[in-house]
């Protein structure tokens, strides 16, 4: 069963895809790419249902001051009835006379931040990819301040963001890459950062007696937030630890070959001409999960780590299908 989608993902998913399509996109395109209609359409089949879930969502996006649009082709046939829809970026602007104070920018950055690198699912990234397959070349970047509300996808994410305005305590149940058996970690949770594209945890562990950091997918339990507070960090230590964790990063390298206009292509946002690209990561393991996805068009070039990593995966695939 696939997972349901609410009104406002769908909602946001349909922006999104009307958004990078500066060609636009038909009825059919759209209900084959956007997560949310793509579920249930059935090329060549009766898709009615689809059709009036998607009329009332124009009339919702039109509600919510979204400004999209309907065309024929100009180069298509007097007798073509089949419109093309799109989101013109002039319609899109922010709007004239509007003015900000320094808090609400710093604010807006702040929130920008976070939304650009945690609420797109990876559902709403893989139907932006095949929409730039198409030969759209618009970037997601520009989706950044256009949110219904912040989404990680992280269940950890609000109850330890909750835990560290509050200064209390947490346990949670985390597993290692390579490990079968999570182990328990008591923290004083001091901030949450995105490092690589990952949230991660940085906190004191009672338990070994250190700083230590914590990948947010890694957390398998909910988090127990504990009665019991604590002193905020030393002034300067959250900074120590997040330039350790820009030097881990700035270490592991991969290099990467993929095919030119493919899915994988625009996925990393290469520029034109380019197909060889060096790429910083956190985890490994985490890094084989996302190139599992496009396997068909890249080539690892290294780390043999990775490459060993990947082709691991694979035969655990091949295993347990066969």
């Amino acid at each position: 069963m696939p997972e349901r989608i609410d009104l406002s993902e769908r909602l946001f998913n349909l922006t999104c895809a009307l958004l990078v399509s500066s060609n636009g996109l038909s009825k059919a395109e759209i209900f084959a790419t956007v997560q949310g209609y793509k579920e249930s359409f059935r090329s060549g089949e009766d898709n009615s249902a689809l059709n009036r879930m998607f009329e009332r969502d124009k009339v919702l996006l039109t509600e919510a001051g979204i400004a999209w649009r309907s065309f024929i082709p100009k180069e298509a046939m007097e007798d073509n009835q089949e419109y093309r829809y799109l989101i013109a970026n002039e319609d899109f602007a922010w709007p004239k006379g509007v003015n900000l104070n320094a808090k609400q920018v710093a604010l807006l950055n702040l929130a920008a931040q976070v939304w650009a690198k945690a609420s797109l699912s990876a559902d709403a990234n893989r139907a932006l990819h095949r929409i730039r397959a198409m030969g759209e070349t618009s970037s997601a970047s520009s989706f950044i301040g256009i949110a219904p509300r912040i989404r990680t996808h992280d269940p950890a994410f609000l109850p330890l963001s909750t835990a560290i305005e509050s200064g209390s305590r947490v346990s949670f149940d985390y597993l290692k890459p390579g490990e079968t058996q999570p182990t328990v970690r008591n923290i004083e949770p001091w901030s949450l950062q995105n490092i690589g594209g990952q949230w991660l945890l940085i906190g004191f562990d009672l338990d070994r007696d250190e700083p230590r950091n914590f990948l947010l997918r890694r957390v398998i339990s909910e988090i127990d937030i504990q009665d019991v507070s604590f002193d905020p960090p030393v002034n300067g230590e959250v900074n120590k630890a997040l330039t350790e964790l820009e030097r881990h990063k700035s270490t592991q390298v991969a290099i990467i070959r993929v095919e030119p206009s493919s899915a994988a292509w625009f996925h990393f946002d290469l520029s034109s001409g380019q197909t060889e690209f060096n790429i910083n990561y956190m985890d490994l393991h985490l890094l084989a999960e996302e190139l599992m996805e496009f396997v068909d068009e890249i080539e690892v070039i290294s780390p043999s780590s990775l490459i060993e990593l990947i082709n691991y995966n694979l035969e655990r695939v091949c295993d347990a299908h066969a």
